[in-house]
């Protein structure tokens, strides 16, 4: 458990809202959420979605959000499109999401990076794959000014570059991304949005407890 105040550095400021706001989001295309605790996770894109009412397109790579539909722990929403993607769908479950976002303003969850690149596990070009389909959802969001928001089970390696904590794998990079890390700080979700160089920028608590 990380003490509260050791969240802070010199440049940061702190700021208790419910979740990461919809103009936080939609300051970039790319939103990449960097996180430890998979359920943490999951409390976040919920508490997000609660804030959207736009049509949302949820990559359930994990099924840990399906799982919490189905046992109840979520109530199923109205504007959400789950979809639980395999190796025979993948490609025209996102080509008819492309289509979708390119013409009305939409919300993307793919959960998680680390789920995509498990499901092309064994392909030699999985990297390129991967990088290439998310680049081509970024492109269609643009066009009706559309979200994507990737969950990233990461760490940072010695060089402070951010990881897939599985493989090792470096996460996709962009100046014209926003990056935010969840950290669980005394029961809360911390939600830590990072300057391009990876330093703190705002922290922010959400209500979400354990």
């Amino acid at each position: 458990m990380f003490d509260g105040d050791q969240l802070l550095e010199k440049n940061s400021e702190q700021i208790p809202i419910n979740n990461v706001t919809i103009e936080d989001l939609e300051q970039n295309t790319l939103n990449i959420i960097f996180y430890e605790d998979s359920f943490a996770k999951t409390r976040f894109f919920t508490n997000t979605i609660s804030e959207w009412n736009t049509p949302i397109s949820y990559f359930d790579f994990d099924l840990l959000y399906s799982g919490y539909i189905k046992s109840g722990i979520t109530s199923a929403v109205k504007n959400i499109t789950l979809l639980c993607p395999d190796n025979d769908n993948l490609h025209k479950n996102i080509k008819s999401v492309m289509d979708n976002i390119s013409k009305k303003k939409s919300l993307v969850i793919i959960d998680s990076l680390n789920g995509f690149f498990n499901l092309l596990e064994g392909k030699k070009d999985a990297g390129r794959i991967v990088n290439a389909l998310l680049m081509l959802l970024v492109s269609a969001a643009k066009n009706a000014k559309s979200i994507i928001i990737v969950g990233s089970l990461s760490k940072q390696n010695d060089k402070k570059d951010w990881v897939l904590s599985n493989t090792g794998r470096h996460v996709i990079e962009s100046d014209y991304m926003t990056k935010i890390q969840l950290i669980e700080s005394h029961d809360r979700t911390v939600a830590k949005i990072l300057k391009t160089n990876n330093s703190n920028s705002i922290t922010r608590e959400s209500d979400s407890t354990n």
